[in-house]
């Protein structure tokens, strides 16, 4: 697969969606945008927040817009992908490297172009680095490299929008619920096509230094609450991988709206928290809440 925009933008939305969202230093919190990525749902007395999440942040990124802290003080769940306390790296790591890793004697380079394993080999800048990558399918292997970005820019999942509320949920004693497992959103990369594994790989290897400027443009959308612009900047690239769009956004969200109902049949509040990539577009959970006649109203 050529180097393409397409290919970036792909990769991109992938990180900002589902596991990490990697971007510079985030815009002071003041000038902050009158607007929220914030939604009030109502239908008849019921209401839920509904939230986009970026991932990863950093800590100027607060205090946040007042909005956010005035839904979670209203709410007495708090709604979110995965339930962190899962979800933490320690908990993990037995699980993801028995996915992320081949188990039947084939290795990265035996897998991939040499192209691709050149290219890998250069950006990791270490023969070390390089063997230790050796047994990874392509999709850890991008995780990784998305991961090490992410550190490099300064961003933490600790900051992350989802784990702010987390950790304030479990504070104040409210119930946290979770609208799937750590180890379905592996599944989600595990299952994909090697040769589409490597699409994205190369995707992010094409333009891992370009991508800091790029999520820096998506955390400034998110921060004043543009939608339209969020949609076309992480939508785009996933028109030319329409498998990996049902797979990533349009499946899990058909699969969270039965929760999302059950909010708004409650008498108190839900506050729900996803990635942003999850909210905007014309199968996103606005689009969808809308479609059943919820009322919506940006915060």
């Amino acid at each position: 697969m050529p180097y393409t925009d397409v290919g970036r933008r792909l990769s991109l939305a992938f990180i900002a969606a589902l596991i990490v969202c990697t971007s510079p230093a985030a815009p002071s919190a003041q000038g902050r945008s009158a607007r929220s990525f914030l939604w009030k749902v109502e239908s008849g007395t019921g209401v839920l927040y509904l939230a986009g999440s970026v991932h990863a942040l950093t800590a100027d990124v607060y205090p946040l817009n007042p909005a956010f802290e005035r839904a979670f003080e209203a709410s007495d769940t708090l709604v979110e992908e995965i339930d962190l306390a899962e979800g933490n790296l320690l908990t993990l790591a037995p699980m993801i490297l028995t996915k992320g890793m081949y188990q039947d004697g084939r290795t990265f380079e035996s897998v991939v172009s040499k192209e691709t394993a050149v290219a890998v080999t250069r950006r990791l800048g270490s023969p070390i680095a390089a063997e230790l990558i050796r047994t990874m399918k392509p999709w850890m292997v991008m995780l990784t490299l998305s991961a090490l970005q992410m550190q490099q820019a300064g961003l933490d999942v600790a900051l992350g929008l989802d784990k702010y509320f987390f950790d304030k949920a479990k504070a104040a004693g409210k119930p946290i619920i979770a609208l799937e497992t750590a180890e379905s959103q592996i599944d989600r990369f595990d299952t994909m096509p090697e040769r589409l594994q490597e699409q994205l790989l190369q995707s992010t290897l094409a333009d891992l230094d370009a991508q800091s400027k790029e999520l820096s443009t998506i955390l400034e959308a998110w921060q004043r609450g543009d939608a339209a612009a969020l949609e076309r900047t992480l939508l785009a690239g996933f028109k030319e991988y329409p498998a990996a769009y049902q797979s990533l956004i349009v499946e899990r969200n058909r699969n969270w709206m039965p929760q999302l109902d059950k909010c708004l049949a409650r008498r108190t509040p839900c506050l729900v928290v996803v990635g942003a990539a999850h909210l905007v577009g014309p199968d996103g959970l606005l689009t969808l809440l809308s479609r059943r006649g919820y009322r919506i109203e940006q915060q």
